[in-house]
């Protein structure tokens, strides 16, 4: 069938005033009648994976690092706190032999140890045989393992750290003691083991054993 010029001008114009009405009416007529206004649709619901973060008391296992590889071959850092809480007992967190440090034969370890209690505190490697002591009677496990004499006998004050550095230079099981006499005995005490085999140190605690690897720079 053929259209007239006309005809074609009548439909072309019928077909630009449907669009024009229909423009008119989703501007200006009601939401429910023609479209719903985009501001005010409910908002899309979106999966967001959250990671907890742990919250611990003073005297749970420290999440932060304590333990690193210096830059030094063979050595491995520790930072050795004894914590506020409910168990003043403990070497960051861990008590009783909770907390294992095992480290390669040979290598040296370079320990910092802080006391945030007002009770004095102190730090030292010794045979494991020695681990639960009442007397304060120790043996040092290795050559300056115990640090400076005066500050493991004693123990030093709140927030004094010192340092100290040994090399675990004999295969064993050691222990990780507070030199004042009682304080091993009523469990602040962990376990330190020298492997031979060992190619690296680890951390062991309830969680598991962390193999400590070289910091990326």
């Amino acid at each position: 069938m053929k259209i007239s010029p006309l005809g074609a001008l009548i439909v072309s114009c019928g077909g630009v005033l449907a669009i024009i009405l229909w423009v008119i009416g989703y501007i200006f007529l009601p939401n429910d009648v023609t479209h719903r206004q985009l501001s005010a649709n409910p908002k899309i619901q979106t999966s967001v994976a959250v990671t907890e973060t742990n919250t611990t008391s003073s005297t749970a296992p420290q999440t932060a690092a304590w333990y690193a590889l210096d830059k030094a071959p063979k050595t491995l850092d520790l930072s050795i706190t004894s914590n506020n809480g409910d168990n003043p007992m403990n070497f960051n967190g861990y008590s009783k032999g909770a907390l294992k440090i095992t480290v390669p034969v040979g290598w040296t370890l370079k320990v910092t140890y802080t006391n945030q209690q007002t009770t004095a505190h102190s730090v030292g490697f010794v045979p494991f045989s020695e681990r639960e002591s009442p007397n304060g009677s120790f043996t040092p496990a290795f050559r300056g393992s115990t640090g400076p004499a005066d500050k493991f006998q004693a123990g030093v004050p709140e927030n004094q750290p010192y340092s100290f550095s040994f090399v675990a230079d004999k295969a064993g099981q050691y222990a990780m003691v507070c030199g004042i006499p009682g304080h091993a005995a009523g469990g602040m005490w962990d376990e330190f083991d020298v492997d031979a085999k060992a190619s690296a140190p680890t951390i062991t605690t309830g969680q598991g054993t962390v193999t400590v690897h070289q910091t990326q720079s």
